[in-house]
C-alpha cells in the first residue's frame, strides 16, 4: 500500500527499544516499565528483580515454547513484550536451528555452522518483525554490555551478543538506551557517544536519569518515556495539518481540471494551469500524474521535442 506523507497517521505505532548496561545497573527492572509488559525470561533472571516490580513472565525449555506461548489469546492483555536477555535469546535460536537441521547448521563437533549462524539471524529479524507487525506489540530487547578497545586503545561499550545477530539488532529499533551509573545516579542514554552506541528519535535524546524507586512507587519510567514520543509525534502531525489541508484543496483543484482535458490542446492547458497552483507536499507529483494518466487514456504522450502532449504516434 502506497501512503502519501498527508495521508500518515501513527497514533497506533508500537515502539522498539534496545536497553543494554553492566550486570546489576537495572535493565530489567527499567524494561518491566514499559506499557502492560511481558518478559521472556531467557536469562532465568526474574528471580532477581525486587518481588514488587516483578511482571508476568514465560518460562521456557525452548523457543518453540516461547512461538507457542506467543499464539496463547492471554497474549491479548500485553502491550509490550521484554526479551531477557537478548544474547541468551541468541543461545536459545541456536540450539533451534541445529535441532531443525542438524546436516546444515550443526559441526561434528557439536557447535554451529556458519550456515546455523545465518539461520539464526534470519529468525531472529523474523521474529522482530512478528511482535512488532503481527502481534502489534512493543517490542524491548535487554543486553548485557561488554567492554572492547579498538585500534586506537579507546575502550568502547558493546552489545554482549554472539554471532551475527549483534549487526542487525540496531537497525530496526526506535529507541537505544545504554544503562550506566554516573556517580550514584542511574542514567539511560539516547544519544551516541564516541564510548557506547544508542539511539533516540520522536524527540528522546540525550541522558535522562531514571527515578530511585521506593517502597510505593510506580515503575512507570519506560510507559512516561513511549507517552512523551506519542506526544512529540502527534504534535508534528498538528503541525504537518494546515499543509494536509492545502494539499486536499490543491488535489481536489487539480481533479477538476484534468476532468475537463478531452484532447491534447485542453492537456497542454491544463499542464501549464497545473503549474501555478500552489502546491503542498507532493500535490505537484501527484497532480502531474493523473494528468499523464489522463492523457494516456485519450491516446495522449509527452514530445520532450514539442513540449507537451502530441496524439501518440502510431507504431510502423
Amino acid at each position: 500500500m502506497i501512503v502519501t506523507p498527508e495521508n500518515m497517521s501513527f497514533d497506533s505505532k508500537k515502539f522498539s527499544m534496545i536497553l543494554y548496561g553492566s550486570p546489576g545497573v537495572g535493565k530489567t527492572t527499567l524494561a518491566l516499565s514499559a506499557p502492560d509488559p511481558i518478559l521472556i525470561d531467557f536469562d532465568r533472571g526474574m528471580s532477581r528483580v525486587r518481588t514488587q516490580h516483578r511482571k508476568t513472565s514465560i518460562f521456557c525449555d525452548t523457543y518453540e515454547d516461547v512461538l507457542t506461548d506467543l499464539e496463547s489469546p492471554a497474549m491479548k492483555d500485553f502491550q509490550t513484550i521484554v526479551v531477557d536477555t537478548g544474547g541468551s535469546f541468541i543461545t536459545y535460536l541456536q540450539d533451534w536451528a541445529m535441532r531443525a537441521d542438524p546436516k546444515v547448521n550443526k559441526q561434528k563437533n557439536g557447535a554451529i555452522s556458519l550456515k546455523g549462524f545465518g539461520a539464526v539471524k534470519q529468525e531472529f529479524s523474523r521474529f522482530t518483525g512478528y511482535v512488532r507487525d503481527t502481534l502489534n506489540k512493543n517490542l524491548i530487547y535487554v543486553f548485557h554490555s561488554m567492554e572492547q578497545t579498538d585500534k586506537d586503545g579507546n575502550v568502547q561499550v558493546r552489545l554482549m551478543c554472539e554471532g551475527a545477530a549483534k549487526n542487525i539488532v540496531w537497525t530496526p529499533c526506535d529507541f537505544g538506551g545504554y544503562v550506566q551509573m554516573i556517580g550514584n545516579q542511574r542514567v539511560v542514554c539516547f544519544s551516541p557517544e564516541q564510548e557506547y552506541f544508542a539511539k533516540g528519535c520522536h524527540g528522546i535524546k540525550g541522558q535522562m536519569v531514571v527515578p530511585e524507586l521506593g517502597p510505593n512507587d510506580e515503575n512507570n519510567f519506560i510507559t512516561k518515556l513511549f507517552g512523551k514520543a506519542k506526544a512529540n509525534i502527534a504534535a508534528e502531525a498538528e503541525a504537518y495539518a494546515p499543509i494536509k489541508a492545502q494539499y486536499e484543496a490543491v488535489m481536489e483543484t487539480a481533479r477538476q481540471m484534468i476532468e475537463t482535458v478531452t484532447d491534447a490542446e485542453s492537456a497542454n492547458k491544463v499542464s501549464a494551469d497545473l503549474q501555478a497552483l500552489a502546491h503542498a507536499s507532493t500535490s505537484k507529483t501527484e497532480s502531474a500524474k493523473l494528468l499523464k494518466d489522463k492523457a494516456a487514456s485519450l491516446g495522449l504522450s509527452y514530445s520532450k521535442s514539442a513540449m507537451g502532449f502530441i496524439k501518440t504516434p502510431k507504431e510502423g
